[in-house]
């Protein structure tokens, strides 16, 4: 988590309304708390489904249906090969978009990042099933296997991040009564949350984690968007250097479209308004607005420079895009996918969830349209009019993918309960109200202190001074906790170094893999192949090398995940305070000194004199809100 707040200190007294209007809407609703954004989130995957969610998956169910069964003649296959391109562009959008949010750590990410990693996963499955129906794959044997490599990428790296992200939630998810009353939700929540118990050294790794598979999810997106546009090159009359700008440009602003649209929905769910404010709709529309006018830039620069200095073919194409055959197509994505984005260009507009929607959802149905005017031109030809098959390739496409969404947000939180947390922490602070000491076992061996913030943890740190090695230290929390990591000496390598392994041993097996294949088929063996048929493998390892990225870090993560957890922890009733736990070693001297030892009792070693020490500490350099014995102690306020 990013440490600065969202707005500066008001030192002029500004009141908050002028201060929102100066600096923009706050990231994050003043009435959220630590304790709402778990409850809400909770609420609103273990809540029972109502009729109208019954109703409403019929009817996916129904459209997915019709629409599989009208798409398997061939004068379908332009639509099919369009919704392969569009929905790749919409994974690989809105893998971008998640990417780059979460490596920059942003605050704002915090309340659409979710949303735009289970599109990024969606919209990859989707592509994966339209790949199957389209003969876009069929009649070049080295585009497809580069394509399916590239959309393996994708779809591998998409659920990396989107697995890796959800582990903490689905151990708060895991740890509520209300989850463990149904048995095949709390067996799934308890194998899914892989031993989670959130220890420093645990959300260190995780962090770790997740930005290295962000990483490799962009460069997976880049590929697969290279990999399209060189296909698109090949295949059609299209060699023109915009194309590939076009493409990627079309597909971050289908992506970022996608997004507006589920948060402008997700806005409207009880609870979660505070979660997803003005200030996420303001930024999506701002990006929107300036992937319109790139994407506006792109089209009418085509066309003029067609007519001022192109060939008689290629103004043959700009016209009958204009008057054409083409024409519903193009004047789909200018009238709807382009032109409705300059519209954000008023600030009431971008604030505004209905229209921000209703701009997202035109701006990615565009991109649908703009995929069907690049269709390779050895398919099938469709109907004279594309209208009714770009429409129920929508419709069918879309209805697979929110069946996908109504599924996925029915097992896990639509937003990330860590990162809010951690940001509620952090501008929200309220008092904490520790829970009462409840019955439980007998105390177990150890110290446990209770801190309202990951700061009031480190400064207790430091006013313990230097510990003695035969005391472990350990920190816990509901949050990321970098800086107690840091301040515990956590350190790794080894997701860094399984991401680099796992990605260099994937582009070399492919690479290996191709040039054999390639050797077979070329008289004269691999010295005899042309420089450009080993630039053309460039971009299909660069995607093997980002899944194997991908897995490797992965494997990483669940390998740390699944060491034991250790015998003395936090209190159970401590869930979302930060826990500073001080347990003698096994080897240490016998750690049955009561916490209040007298001042003769010897202070090295003895449990007594860490809690008097920490109890003695100034209220704002560390104190704790409370003490108690690890696990179900009395607990000393100091």
């Amino acid at each position: 988590m990013t440490r600065r707040p969202p707005f500066p200190p008001a030192a002029a007294g500004l009141p908050r309304t002028v201060e929102e209007r100066l600096r923009g809407p706050a990231v994050l609703s003043p009435s959220v708390t630590v304790t709402r954004i778990g409850a809400a989130a909770a609420r609103a995957v273990l809540a029972p489904a109502g009729r109208v969610r019954w109703l409403a998956v019929a009817g996916g169910l129904a459209a997915i249906l019709a629409w599989l069964l009208s798409g398997t003649g061939p004068a379908r296959a332009p639509f099919a090969a369009a919704g392969f391109g569009w929905w790749a562009g919409l994974a690989s959008g809105c893998l971008t978009i998640s990417g780059l949010v979460a490596l920059a750590r942003v605050d704002w990410r915090c309340g659409i990042i979710r949303l735009a990693q289970t599109a990024a996963l969606l919209a990859a499955l989707v592509s994966t099933v339209l790949a199957c129906l389209s003969a876009a794959l069929h009649p070049a044997s080295a585009d497809r296997t580069t394509l399916l490599m590239a959309l393996s990428a994708v779809t591998v790296s998409a659920f990396g991040q989107w697995a890796a992200a959800l582990v903490p939630d689905l151990a708060d998810l895991r740890d509520r009564p209300e989850a463990q009353r149904v048995s095949w939700r709390a067996a799934f929540y308890r194998r899914a949350a892989a031993g989670w118990h959130g220890s420093s050294w645990q959300w260190f790794v995780w962090e770790r984690a997740c930005r290295a598979l962000a990483l490799v999810g962009i460069l997976a997106a880049f590929a697969l968007q290279t990999d399209l546009a060189l296909t698109l090159a090949a295949r059609t009359d299209r060699h023109d250097t915009l194309l590939p700008v076009a493409l990627v440009v079309g597909a971050v602003l289908s992506g970022a479209g996608l997004i507006a649209m589920l948060a402008a929905l997700l806005r409207r769910e009880p609870g979660f308004d505070g979660f997803v404010t003005g200030r996420h709709l303001d930024i999506l529309g701002r990006l929107i607005l300036a992937l319109g006018l790139a994407g506006l830039y792109c089209h009418v620069t085509e066309a003029v420079i067609a007519g001022l200095h192109g060939t008689e073919a290629e103004r043959a194409i700009v016209a009958q895009r204009l008057t054409g055959a083409e024409a519903p197509a193009f004047w789909t994505l200018m009238l709807a996918g382009l032109l409705p984005t300059q519209a954000l260009w008023v600030g009431a507009a971008r604030r505004s969830a209905v229209t921000l929607g209703l701009v997202g959802a035109l701006a990615a149905l565009g991109a649908g349209a703009f995929h069907l005017l690049i269709v390779p031109s050895d398919l099938p030809s469709g109907p004279a009019s594309p209208l009714p098959g770009l429409l129920a390739m929508a419709v069918g496409s879309a209805a697979l993918f929110g069946l996908g969404l109504r599924v996925a947000f029915r097992l896990v939180p639509a937003v990330s309960i860590a990162e809010l947390r951690g940001l509620a922490l952090l501008h929200n602070r309220r008092p904490v109200a520790l829970p009462p000491e409840g019955a439980g076992p007998p105390p177990r061996a150890g110290l446990a202190a209770a801190f309202a913030s990951e700061a009031g943890l480190v400064e207790g740190l430091r006013g313990l001074g230097t510990p003695m090695p035969a005391l472990h230290l350990d920190a816990y929390g509901p949050a990321p906790m970098p800086e107690a990591a840091a301040a515990l000496r956590r350190d790794e390598r080894i997701v860094r170094e399984a991401a680099l392994i796992g990605a260099v041993l994937a582009g070399s097996a492919f690479l290996l893999a191709q040039a054999a294949i390639l050797a077979a088929e070329t008289p004269g063996g691999l010295a005899a192949l042309p420089a450009l048929a080993w630039a053309r493998l460039a971009i299909p390892t660069l995607s093997a090398a980002a899944a194997g990225g991908a897995l490797g870090a992965a494997a990483a993560l669940a390998w740390h995940l699944r060491q034991p957890a250790p015998e003395v922890g936090p209190p159970p009733d401590w869930r979302e305070v930060f826990v500073l736990t001080l347990v003698p070693a096994a080897d240490g001297p016998s750690p049955e000194t009561s916490l209040e030892t007298s001042p003769g009792t010897s202070l090295g070693t003895s449990l007594g004199s860490w809690a008097r020490r920490l109890s003695a500490l100034p209220e704002k350099a560390g104190r704790p809100l409370a003490l108690r014995r690890a696990g179900t102690g009395r607990e000393s306020a100091p």
